[in-house]
Order: structure tokens, then C-alpha cells, then sequence
């Protein structure tokens, strides 16, 4: 029996058609499927075309009916993962029901305010906004070297070394954090001082600072007594005393807004006082490791 190629020309397309393999190609004249266009003719005329090739063809899969846009072995009914770059689905809005347009049914919705423009699945009864959960902020640092903190002024903490920023918003040099959206986030502040003769009295207290607006979001004080008289064998004289502590506060932040922590304190008359950092960074169990902390967490 003699095979046949039969060549068709639509509208100034030329078409491939074998009635023996009962395949159509496109623009080629070696069809995968049983319809294969081959948009920038650009495949070869024997073998398969590579990914690259087919990347901007268009097949009906002889095997399954599937569709491929840029595959030639479409996986679902609609496939369109090609090696190509440019793989996006457009859709449009509807004013069909979710009941009239099934079960299964997507649309992409700019009408329903105050959400704004969003996918919508139809379960068959209502149109359901797809939902994509973004990346919560979660910050973890803290302070390997020591900083100053002044007497009577607040002291922006910063050069902070950072454990996990998960959304890349805390700059650790200025200690400043940025919230990626509206939400509530909350901040645990834990600090610790070197040790030093205090005032009676005195007291700490940690801020949380907007630097946008130069104000104080919140604030928690600590306060002190005095520091311990020695015994005899300290010759009477007063001991010297850590000063620590740690603050926890629930903030709602709009996107952008900026918080730094800062330290305020009076122990002392005059000068300044030093946190106290690990001697060795590079070893987790040092005892001196781990009292000055800023975990950031989004709700």
C-alpha cells in the first residue's frame, strides 16, 4: 500500500496531513500529536523535537487527548510547563454563579471590595478567594559585641548579630526592624548588663521606637535596689550587680513602619554602662552567651 503525505494550505498556512498515522502538523511536517503546531517552524524534520523547540509548539496528544502548550507529552488535560520562561495562565472575571459555572470552576475577580483583586474557586455553591499564605516575619539575633548604653538618654541597641530573618525585614547594623505588611507582630527584648555598684531605686527601661515618626510605641520598666553591702571579708564594701532583664510587647504595625529597641537607664549617677556579651562567640555553651536577645515574631 502506498503512503500518502497530503498537503494542505489554509489561508496561507501549510498543513501536514498523514492518513496513515492520522496526524496534522502545523508549520512541521514530523507532528507528535494528532494536531502539532509548530509556531516558530524550527523543529526537525525527522526525530523529537527538543524542549527547546517545542517549547513554542501547540499538540493534541495522540495518546490521551491531552492539550500542550510548549509540551509535547502533556501530563493533565491543559499542560503547560515548557522550558520557556513564559508559562502564565491568563484568566479573566465572570459574572456567572459559582453555581451555574460547576465545581472546579477559577476566575480571577476584580469586582469584590474591599478584598481587592483576587483568583476565586467556585465549590459549586459560592465563589472561594484562593488564599496564598505570605512569608511571616520571624527575626532572631543577638548581641556578640558589646555596646554602651548612656546614663539618663535612650540608646538605640544595635550591631546585632542575626540568627533568622525569614523575611529579609531587620536591618541588624541599626537594630532597626521593618514590617513587611499590616499586621500584629511581637517583640521579646531580653538584656544584661556588666556588673556595677547601682542606685537604689534605679531603674530600666526598654523601649520600642517608631523612627518614622519619632515615638515610643511602648515601653517596660524594671527597677532596682541597691546594690548588696559585702561581708567583712569584703572588707564592708558594696558589691557590684548585674542589672538585667526582658520585655515582651504585642504591636500593630502598618507595612513599613520602622521599630527599633532601645535602652534607657539611670543605675548609675553618671556615664554610661555596658551589656554584657560572651567573651567567645563562636561557642554556644559559653555561660556568658545568650543574655542580650531580639526575637520578632508576626502574628
Amino acid at each position: 500500500m502506498n503512503k500518502k503525505m497530503i498537503i494542505v494550505v489554509l489561508g496561507g498556512m501549510h498543513g501536514f496531513f498523514s492518513p496513515v498515522n492520522a496526524q496534522t502538523g502545523i508549520g512541521t511536517s514530523n507532528p507528535q500529536g494528532i494536531l502539532h503546531a509548530d509556531g516558530a517552524r524550527d523543529n526537525a524534520a525527522t526525530g523529537t523535537p527538543t524542549a527547546a523547540q517545542a517549547a513554542n509548539d501547540f499538540i493534541i496528544s495522540k495518546a490521551t487527548g491531552f492539550l500542550g502548550l510548549g509540551v509535547l507529552e502533556p501530563k493533565v488535560k491543559l499542560d503547560m510547563r515548557s522550558v520557556g520562561s513564559e508559562n502564565a495562565l491568563g484568566l479573566n472575571t465572570t459574572m456567572m454563579s459559582a453555581a451555574s459555572a460547576g465545581a472546579g470552576a477559577i476566575r480571577y475577580d476584580v469586582i469584590n471590595a474591599p478584598a481587592g483583586a483576587k483568583i476565586e474557586v467556585s465549590d459549586g455553591s459560592v465563589w472561594n478567594k484562593a488564599y496564598v499564605a505570605p512569608q511571616k516575619a520571624v527575626v532572631v539575633a543577638r548581641k556578640i559585641t558589646s555596646q554602651s548604653i548612656t546614663q539618663g538618654s535612650a540608646t538605640n541597641i544595635g550591631n546585632w548579630s542575626v540568627v533568622r530573618d525569614m523575611s529579609n525585614s531587620f536591618d541588624a547594623n541599626l537594630g532597626v526592624f521593618t514590617a513587611p505588611r499590616d499586621g500584629t507582630y511581637t517583640f521579646l527584648l531580653t538584656f544584661n548588663f556588666n556588673g556595677i555598684v547601682i542606685n537604689d531605686g534605679s531603674r530600666v527601661e526598654s523601649q520600642f521606637y517608631n523612627t518614622t515618626t519619632n515615638t515610643v510605641l511602648a515601653s517596660v520598666y524594671k527597677t532596682f535596689g541597691q546594690s548588696m553591702t559585702g561581708t567583712s571579708d569584703d572588707a564592708n564594701a558594696t558589691r557590684s550587680t548585674q542589672a538585667g532583664g526582658s520585655s515582651t510587647v504585642t504591636l500593630t504595625l502598618n507595612a513599613g513602619a520602622k521599630v527599633v529597641t532601645r535602652l534607657w537607664h539611670n543605675l548609675i549617677s553618671s556615664g554610661a554602662v555596658t551589656l554584657r556579651v560572651t567573651s567567645n562567640s563562636t561557642d554556644p555553651t559559653n555561660p556568658d552567651d545568650g543574655f542580650n536577645n531580639l526575637t520578632i515574631i508576626e502574628h
